[in-house]
């Protein structure tokens, strides 16, 4: 093996789990962002 390919595919691997981590976050933090909207709205219900 090549080292240029040793580094190509660590760098390869390691970008792949960079994305998949934010894309998981992502995910997360949009459900959260959904589930606060709904808090919020609810207790404006509330305060009416």
């Amino acid at each position: 093996m090549d080292p240029l390919y040793v580094v190509l595919i660590i760098n390869l691997i390691i970008w792949l789990g960079i994305f998949l981590y934010v894309n998981k976050t992502d995910r997360e933090i949009k459900r959260l962002k959904k589930e606060v909207e709904e808090l919020g709205l609810n207790s404006q219900k509330e305060n009416r």
